[in-house]
């Protein structure tokens, strides 16, 4: 960063470099040591130099009223109309206080020292902020050169901790208070630097923390210090800010959606997409029938080394014709939407790497493909069961009955054998026999099931009345 030879010069006017940068820098114990310094010496003599840190700027540019009511609907926004706080001395913080006292900064440097007798590394962090961001945000009074520092710190109190537990192998304290870290605000470049360092006080002794050497590791995952560059980003952009990129985000979607909606009827219905499904549904693989899609990529592959890719080519000349005749309003809106989220990403992010998509490239190509999928969708349900009219699977989306899905399928003879092998009984099949049919043989049968029963029961009776008749003829013989 480029000295200003003042406060809070802040350059504006930036927009091809990221609102918010954040470098990293290491520094071994053994190196700290062999030229001579101590960890502890940076709270005195850089940290808190008057050259680069002032507390006499730091002033809320947020109306009290808005900002009281800003804090009860979010916490992660603290503001403040004080210059320094209540009590305190300086302005470097720490995880406890925006402010340290003097017993403060004594017990931090004895802690770090500490740190550096163990062996470990101390990392070095500078969120560097764009000055026009800081404008667009209210964070930042180009006039006045007043500068929110609070509502800055606090940010910073709110995402050091995922640094500190995802930022290696393992979490880097052992313990809640086993890492050592404090912030300051310098405002004497032309971006705003907002420096953090962290170490661990104990000595390391965990192998996946250690190099081969036993020198404790100094690395940052590349992902979290990403995630905590745009955490502390989100936290501090205004209402303003946020709305803006949501109603792009909403108009992207809204887009989408309804070209997605509209892509089906306008096949079914136009007479000139006729042909077109018809050559897709050709090429598609005979044995995947049933489940043809685009596959776990983020656009149509069309390598022959793909088993869609036939299908795939013929897919995209189909949805580039639909894409511009039929949809074509609205796909030059949704375009035009997703496009102003690129220039919104440049503004945050920088200029993109040379061969890196942009926002509205990946749009586009999800549009693509789930447009493809929904047209696949329709060719695979010519292999499953119809559903009920009324099932709550039902489809917004219906199939005319003479639409160019079902010609495609005719065409094809899948949807004729279907109805065929549903209709025609297999060779080990009878023809079922009509219900009315059924119910006259189950009445005949219940009929006569009942007159065996009455005939059966007058036997039973018959030779009960004999056997009792034989019985007392003996009973009679035996007096006499």
């Amino acid at each position: 960063m480029a000295k200003t030879g003042g406060f809070a010069n802040f350059a504006t006017g930036e927009k091809k470099t990221g609102a918010v940068l954040l470098p990293t820098h290491f520094t071994t114990a053994s190196q700290a040591t062999k030229e001579g310094k101590q960890f502890g010496n940076l709270v005195r003599t850089y940290a808190a130099k008057s050259s680069k840190v002032m507390d006499e700027n730091n002033q809320s540019l947020v109306d009290v009223t808005d900002a009281e009511m800003a804090l009860t609907a979010n916490d992660s926004f603290g503001y403040s109309s004080r210059f320094s706080a209540t009590g305190d001395e300086h302005p470097l913080f720490d995880g406890q206080t925006l402010n340290m006292t003097d017993e403060q900064m004594d017990r931090l440097e004895d802690r770090l020292n500490t740190a550096q007798e163990n062996g470990n590394v101390l990392h070095e962090m500078a969120f560097s902020m764009r000055g026009d961001w800081l404008v667009e945000n209210g964070l930042y009074n180009p006039e006045t050169k007043q500068l929110d520092q609070d509502r800055l710190k606090r940010a910073e109190q709110h995402i050091v901790q995922d640094l500190f537990d995802k930022g290696g192998a393992q979490p880097l304290g052992e313990s809640p208070d086993d890492v050592i870290w404090f912030g300051a605000v310098h405002q004497d470049t032309d971006h705003l630097n907002m420096h953090i360092w962290y170490v661990k006080e104990s000595k390391e002794t965990r192998p996946s923390m250690l190099h081969q050497s036993g020198e404790p590791k100094g690395v940052i995952d590349f992902n979290a210090k990403k995630q905590a560059e745009s955490k502390f980003r989100y936290e501090l952009e205004s209402d303003a800010t946020k709305i803006k990129r949501a109603d792009v985000y909403e108009a992207v979607g809204n887009y989408r959606s309804s070209i997605k909606n509209d892509t089906l009827s306008k096949l079914d219905e136009t007479h000139r997409y006729t042909a077109d499904l018809q050559k897709i549904f050709e090429v598609l693989p005979k044995d995947l029938r049933g489940r043809w899609k685009v596959g776990n990529t983020d656009s149509l592959v069309t390598d022959d080394a793909n088993r869609m890719a036939p299908a795939n080519r013929q897919m995209n000349q189909l949805i580039d014709k639909l894409l511009t005749h039929e949809l074509k309003d609205d796909y030059q809106a949704f375009q035009a939407a997703a496009k102003k989220m690129d220039g919104m990403m440049t503004e945050t992010h920088g200029q993109q790497h040379q061969g890196q998509l942009k926002w509205s490239e990946k749009q586009d190509n999800r549009l693509r493909k789930e447009l493809a999928n929904g047209i696949y969708r329709q060719f695979n349900e010519t292999f499953k069961e119809k559903q009920p009219e009324n099932d709550a699977t039902k489809q917004p989306f219906q199939k005319a009955k003479k639409g160019n899905f079902e010609k495609s399928r005719h065409a094809n003879g899948i949807d004729n054998d279907h109805q065929k092998d549903m209709k025609k009984p297999t060779i080990h099949q009878k023809p079922l026999v009509p219900m009315g049919k059924l119910n006259k043989i189950a009445k005949r049968m219940t009929k006569q099931s009942r007159q065996e029963l009455q005939q059966m029961h007058r036997m039973m009776q018959d030779m009960d009345s004999s056997r009792t008749q034989n019985e007392s003829d003996q009973s009679l013989k035996r007096h006499i």
